[in-house]
């Protein structure tokens, strides 16, 4: 996974422990992660079969990285990006409101690497914006202890900690990047090249397993946190039931995925993504739509509808 058992990670457990890859023929084991550039990381080495990670970073991966094992997303789950940026800042509402303001971010993670992106899009002096790094697990509490304006973060990662902390939620202002000009996709099941040669039919069967879970725990979403407890005791199942919830909600069943279903993408929308990405990554090279997704391990259109 490309981070905490934590709500996005409620259809590949329920997956596993329900027996949704067995009766696809596969032997599934699934860890937490440490951040998607990590579990990308972890993939190429050969470490592990497949990866829930941000098809951003896997661009950054393969085009800086040329002489180790090529990536690709085999199937889209966030069509649409989680990345924000969120504050309780009354003077904060429109992205040029950053200048002159402190940003609690983490070192690598994707909305500070696209922060350039979202500037330059949105008429921010990048120099006017001070950004204090921490540990992930710290950014909202030192925001709420004054440390920062505001923090950078996965909407619903960010959202479920500043309630956790007992924020006030009204006050709340969040700033999408995807509602700012970004085009780019967020997580996807990203595997190794050679895997797509080796074993298809694996990545179809995994692909259909996983599909086939998310529709049932769409379905019933209170079977998801249970299964999450089970793997970290800490968590509190009403915040990771309600997190599962955004995720469909607001990641997952965007106008294109209840028009065209689950798991592709737009090529337009993917080809003007690339294009920003490798301009905001500075890429060596601008990679192909081709080596960065294939839809040839997905089920016809019918069979990705979701509820």
């Amino acid at each position: 996974m490309d981070w905490a058992f934590q709500g996005q990670a409620g259809a590949f457990v329920n997956a596993v422990d329900n027996g949704y890859f067995t009766k696809q023929g596969l032997d599934v084991s699934i860890d937490r992660g440490y951040g998607s550039a990590d579990a990308i990381t972890k993939l190429a080495s050969g470490a592990y079969d497949v990866a829930f990670g941000d098809i951003n970073s896997m661009m950054e991966f393969n085009t800086k990285n040329p002489d180790k094992p090529q990536l690709i997303a085999v199937m889209m789950v966030f069509d649409r990006p989680p990345l924000s940026i969120m504050t309780f800042d009354t003077s904060i509402k429109t992205p040029r409101d950053l200048e002159g303001k402190k940003v609690v971010t983490s070192q690598g993670e994707s909305n500070l690497r696209l922060f350039p992106l979202f500037a330059k899009l949105n008429g921010i002096d990048r120099s006017k914006v001070t950004f204090v790094n921490v540990q992930p697990q710290l950014r909202e509490s030192l925001m709420m202890r004054g440390e920062g304006n505001a923090v950078t973060g996965f909407y619903y990662a960010s959202y479920e900690s500043f309630k956790a902390l007992g924020a006030d939620m009204p006050k709340l202002t969040t700033l999408m990047y995807a509602d700012y000009g970004l085009k780019v996709y967020g997580n996807a099941v990203i595997v190794s090249k050679s895997l797509v040669d080796s074993k298809p039919d694996v990545i179809r069967r995994f692909n259909l397993a996983l599909i086939s879970s998310l529709r049932d725990t769409m379905k019933q979403p209170e079977v998801v946190a249970p299964l999450l407890k089970k793997r970290d005791p800490t968590i509190f199942e009403s915040a990771e039931t309600e997190r599962f919830e955004i995720v469909n909600r607001d990641f997952i069943m965007t106008p294109y995925v209840k028009e065209h279903g689950f798991g592709d993408i737009d090529p337009a929308r993917m080809e003007a993504g690339i294009a920003q990405v490798t301009e905001a990554l500075d890429l060596p090279r601008k990679p192909k739509i081709d080596e960065v997704f294939t839809s040839q391990f997905l089920p016809p259109a019918d069979q990705r509808k979701l509820p």
